[in-house]
């Protein structure tokens, strides 16, 4: 058995691999509004609802659908919170809830503003749940910010950290169990950055490693607890050289490129990975290529490299989509993201990996 102590944050690589797969551990988990977007809340629409006094309401089908949502699993409390996203043109400000199989609409006394590509982490050494920047506008259109947020299990409450990272989107966010810190890479401001920042618990550090990813946004970026020396860095997108599709390992110190013999391709991940603790996989799902159809490919990191897997079934292609390690129920799961490049089909609609394939969570 493998005992954990959040308050001394104690939790090898290994450790948190064990943990997880046995569902011991408080674990780790796979990143300026206006006033009106900040009070929105989504329609009731069809939605029934009912009463739950201090946690919300319990929702018949749950959120909306829509892309780069904040999503990650909150150990404490056994359950998934999602936060923020946007649609074709509207950016979200709510919370939810997910335990088993009900959704459970939050009313937080305090919250981030309404936001998309909001980076999120389960924090092991702290146990929080913190959540990172974000915009105010979909797509490029700004709004960016750089506060510091943690879910305290019934509302957000913002933190104020004497050094922050700028204000960006689409940043890259894991937790390092191995040097006991939150990392950060990259993201969006209106320019792509490469920045490296280390998150101590109370305040963000920058790092400056001797080499270092392109500039991007949208990577994938996520623990692979089946190894004892890396964060894999893959892919994201960037004005000077589009859709990236190159590999990369963080041992804490600097970034080391790696040169597998297969990779899923230029289709910009963005957000759609997570380390699958219970089969000791990392593992890649759809992305938007620069021509055809959004993908619906399922990839694995072998150690040495990409190897497409072969799922009886698959959610439809999606890119922008949510998806983190939930430990309660032992699976990957998935949520929302946009299915057609038009951008105009948001599902609403959560899968599940069961190690083998994928099915729909409802």
């Amino acid at each position: 058995m493998i005992i954990t102590s959040a308050r001394a944050g104690w939790l090898t690589r290994t450790g948190v691999a064990a943990a997880l797969a046995a569902g011991l551990t408080a674990g780790t988990a796979t990143p300026a509004a206006t006033s009106a977007q900040a009070a929105f809340r989504p329609a009731p629409s069809h939605t029934a609802r009912i009463a739950t006094p201090g946690r919300g309401n319990a929702a018949a089908t749950g959120p909306h659908g829509r892309k780069d949502a904040s999503f990650a699993y909150y150990p404490p409390q056994e359950e998934l919170v999602l936060f923020g996203g946007n649609n074709t043109s509207t950016v979200l400000g709510d919370t939810w809830i997910r335990r088993g199989t009900s959704w459970l609409e939050q009313h937080p006394s305090q919250s981030p503003s309404a936001r998309t590509g909001a980076a999120v982490v389960f924090d092991a050494a702290t146990s929080q749940l913190m959540l990172f920047g974000g915009s105010s506008q979909p797509g490029s259109g700004g709004g960016f910010n750089n506060e510091t947020w943690i879910w305290t299990g019934h509302t957000w409450r913002q933190l104020h950290p004497v050094t922050s990272p700028a204000a960006r989107a689409n940043a890259g966010l894991v937790y390092d169990p191995d040097m006991q810190q939150v990392l950060l890479f990259g993201g969006y401001d209106g320019s792509y950055l490469n920045d490296t920042w280390t998150w101590n618990g109370s305040n963000w550090v920058q790092v400056h490693p001797a080499t270092s990813p392109s500039p991007r946004d949208g990577a994938a970026l996520v623990l692979n607890s089946a190894s004892l020396a890396d964060v894999l860095l893959y892919g994201g997108f960037s004005a000077s050289t589009g859709r990236l599709a190159d590999t990369w390992s963080w041992d804490g110190t600097t970034w080391t490129r790696l040169f597998p013999a297969a990779s899923p391709g230029r289709v910009s991940i963005a957000w759609q990975t997570a380390d699958d603790t219970s089969q000791n996989q990392v593992l890649l799902f759809g992305g938007e290529p620069n021509h055809g159809p959004i993908r619906d490919g399922t990839w694995t990191w072998t150690g040495t490299t990409w190897a497409p897997l072969t799922p009886a079934s698959s959610p439809p292609g999606r890119a922008g989509g949510s998806m983190t390690y939930d430990t309660l129920s032992r699976q990957v799961v998935l949520f929302g993201g946009v299915t057609n490049r038009a951008e105009t089909h948001y599902p609403a609609t959560m899968w599940k990996w069961n190690g083998s394939t994928w099915s729909n969570a409802h």
